[in-house]
């Protein structure tokens, strides 16, 4: 498992925390004039983060760069398929138990959120609300400050630690074929790989636990791509294939 993985932002870069420092300036004047709406103000900032994190993962995610190929892989004729990959996956006792830890990390991670958010607004009203009703004026525009800065602060050097943005360094589709063009999952996992970041990947294999395992460099995926099937060989001489039809492309392309 990865935190913060390659395509991913993380929310503690210099733009997001222009951003944050300028968000929680304008919600501490909001809130020195209106205490009470401490809940929709802290609410509408953690959707306006949530936004502009999600367009930045957009735009810099290899899995949605690539999403154009899409199109591409589907189309293009089907050379092997492998419907009952969830069945061999399922008797690799490794990367079953890998996957049990990641779903573990990812509940705990989502308790340790539930829980730091009723925190924050416990304190809000048994602290922070009676500390506000005993200044006035620039005062109070100032304690909300410290106070959203205390947050920020905590979030980047101990809350990000508790709450961390993971998931599986290798992807296994339950279902998948291959074209002419790639790789596609025929499950609800998303997984795909265009055709021409094959032809320099890392790719091996494990005749015991039956898959090919593909790391590409060139598509930047924070993730390998692992693929179980009983028909290693064929599996094998069907990539190579798929490899050679691309460097055709490549070089009918160039010349």
């Amino acid at each position: 498992m990865s935190t913060y993985p390659q395509g991913y932002p993380n929310p503690y870069n210099w733009k997001m925390i222009l951003i944050s420092q300028a968000l929680m300036i304008v919600l501490s004047f909001v809130l020195s004039l209106y205490p009470q709406y401490f809940l929709p103000v802290y609410i509408l900032y953690i959707i306006v983060i949530l936004g502009i994190t999600s367009v930045m993962t957009m735009r810099s995610n290899p899995l949605l760069s690539e999403r154009k190929y899409l199109s591409d892989i589907t189309n293009a004729r089907t050379l092997f398929e492998e419907k009952k990959a969830g069945e061999i996956l399922q008797k690799d006792e490794e990367y079953m138990r890998k996957m049990q830890e990641f779903a573990m990390a990812n509940f705990k991670s989502f308790m340790y959120m539930i829980i730091y958010i009723i925190a924050i607004f416990v304190f809000y009203d048994e602290v922070l609300l009676k500390i506000v009703n005993g200044v006035i004026g620039y005062e109070r525009l100032l304690v909300y400050i410290a106070y959203f800065e205390a947050l920020f602060l905590f979030n980047m050097f101990v809350y990000r630690r508790l709450v961390k943005v993971q998931m599986m360094e290798v992807m296994a589709p339950q279902s998948y074929k291959i074209t002419e063009k790639g790789i596609l999952s025929t499950d609800k996992s998303g997984i795909f790989l265009h055709s021409r970041h094959l032809v320099n990947a890392e790719i091996s294999e494990n005749r015991e636990k039956r898959y090919i395992e593909i790391h590409s460099s060139t598509s930047k995926l924070p993730f390998k791509i692992r693929l179980y099937t009983t028909e290693i060989d064929r599996l094998e001489e069907v990539l190579d294939r798929v490899k050679k039809l691309e460097l055709r492309r490549q070089q009918s392309s160039s010349s």
